[in-house]
């Protein structure tokens, strides 16, 4: 075989292989497509996945120039048979590297829903708060509440409110699978106060007469925020065990607890009638609601927004409805001493998953893009001249230091805490979900969902086999919970 019929071979056999891996990227590139619903990219629709557009312009590029190719090395009048023989070599060879090449660049491959739950009825009806215990995801509607199997969206149980009543107080979260509420006539106060059991479905216990503004579990007591008063009883059975004031002249503005500590934030109009001026303070009682400490937070006008954060020690998001005071996080010790101050805004990164303005849903309990994970605190960030939250960035807790950035591929969508790092939920065309390791940021784990559309705000879950999405509306365009398979 002579140089000038080995050139033919070669380019018969590169023109082979540039069609198959035109066949690979169209497959691929066009599915995505399909995906992302006909469009993705510029203002009318959001950002396109991850290597969707070089994926397209590589499959163009190699179907004009397969043939291109091929038809060179097929010219003359010998040797075609060895030509399409070297053609058909290298373009069943392609398959498989060109696969496992776009693959690489676009990413683990994307999965579909393997169940949502039917459409809510009636129109009106809104989630209040969620609650995952093991494999069960409650959905917490003014009416009822209702309990998912995360591995296949069967209903596990319904739990009817009182008749005439709505569902008007929700603890944030269970502890050994019971959640506590409150029920209440609409539009007016709560007056009465339950314990759920979130494996059964069964009512534990309930209290009439209680008026629970705010619930929090504490190992084995629930603290409610009984009018002005902090009134405690036991989580089992409900059975009265301690109740405090708040200090004279002071309003509690927020109540959270954990097995060892009681945590409330209080706002102290200053002497003289003007209520926006005054002090607020963290205060501390132990699970016999003993007094323990008080620590003043430095704010000295009324605050726009004094919440305790899930942590255990305290952490409180501090903003004074004064546009220059205290606009921060700040970290408590066991002691009440002052361990960390995180600004909200920074030159190069606001965190806008904590800004003073930022929307969340789920009334009860709502779902914001933050969370804690050990002495980190995880949120959504934006840089100026971005147009969405982009960037995920971690403050140490400790020391209040910035201990490392993630710059994502998208809108940075929801946010929430595992013990293995922060679950981070990223629009780029497909919702795809991260899990970051909390050491550095890196990736550790990442699924993409197919077919999925999430709305704004929404809660997400894990579990060993399945991510679960329960949204606050699923009246209409989006389901009221959906499982994804985990990759």
């Amino acid at each position: 075989m002579d140089g000038t019929a080995v050139r033919r071979t070669v380019y018969a056999g590169v023109g082979g292989a540039l069609i198959g891996v035109a066949g690979v990227a169209h497959t691929l590139g066009w599915s995505l497509v399909a995906d992302v619903g006909g469009g993705c990219g510029g203002r009318r629709y959001g950002p396109c996945p991850e290597g969707m557009s070089l994926t397209i312009v590589l499959a163009f590029l190699c179907t004009f120039a397969g043939p291109a190719v091929l038809a060179l090395g097929l010219r003359g009048s010998g040797g075609k048979v060895r030509g399409v023989v070297a053609a058909v070599l290298c373009a069943t060879l392609a398959l498989p590297v060109g696969w496992q090449g776009f693959r690489s660049v676009l990413g683990p491959s994307a999965v579909r829903p393997v169940w949502s739950a039917p459409v809510d009825r009636p129109a009106d009806s809104r989630a209040r708060a969620v609650w995952q215990d093991g494999e069960t995801v409650v959905r917490a509607r003014g009416d009822r509440l209702d309990a998912y199997r995360a591995q296949d969206g069967t209903v596990a149980w319904s739990l009817p409110a009182p008749t005439r009543q709505s569902l008007c107080a929700a603890s944030p979260d269970s502890v050994d699978g019971v959640a506590v509420v409150g029920h209440g006539r609409s539009g007016g106060p709560c007056e009465r106060l339950s314990a759920v059991d979130l494996r059964t479905g069964r009512e534990l216990w309930h209290r009439e007469g209680v008026q629970p503004r705010v619930l929090a579990p504490a190992g084995p007591l629930l603290v409610v925020l009984d009018g002005e008063r902090l009134s405690a009883f036991a989580l089992r059975d409900g059975a009265p065990a301690w109740s405090a004031s708040p200090t004279e002249g002071c309003r509690i503005r927020s109540l959270r607890a954990v097995a060892a500590r009681v945590m409330v934030v209080e706002y102290c109009p200053a002497p003289g009638g003007d209520a926006r001026l005054g002090r607020t303070w963290a205060r501390a009682y132990d699970a016999s609601g003993r007094d323990l400490w008080r620590t003043d937070l430095g704010a000295e006008t009324e605050p726009a927004r004094a919440e305790l954060l899930l942590t255990d020690l305290p952490v409180v998001r501090l903003a004074e409805s004064d546009d220059r005071g205290v606009d921060a996080v700040i970290a408590l010790g066991a002691d009440g001493a002052l361990r960390a101050t995180v600004p909200i805004g920074a030159a190069d990164l606001d965190l806008t998953g904590l800004a003073r303005g930022e929307a969340r849903r789920f009334t009860l309990v709502p779902v914001g893009r933050f969370t804690v994970v050990g002495d980190l605190l995880v949120v959504a960030a934006k840089r100026p001249g971005d147009s969405a939250a982009r960037d995920v960035v971690a403050h140490s807790l400790t020391d209040g230091s910035r201990r490392w950035t993630r710059r994502l591929p998208g809108k940075v969508a929801a946010i929430a805490g595992t013990p293995d790092g922060p679950l981070v939920v990223v629009d780029h065309g497909l919702e795809t979900v991260y899990r970051l390791d909390p050491a550095t940021g890196g990736e550790a784990e990442r699924t993409a969902g197919r077919s999925t559309d999430f709305a704004a705000g929404f809660w997400l879950g894990r579990t060993d086999t399945r991510y679960v999405v329960v949204h606050e509306d699923g009246t209409r365009l989006f389901a009221p919970a959906i499982g994804i398979p985990r990759r």
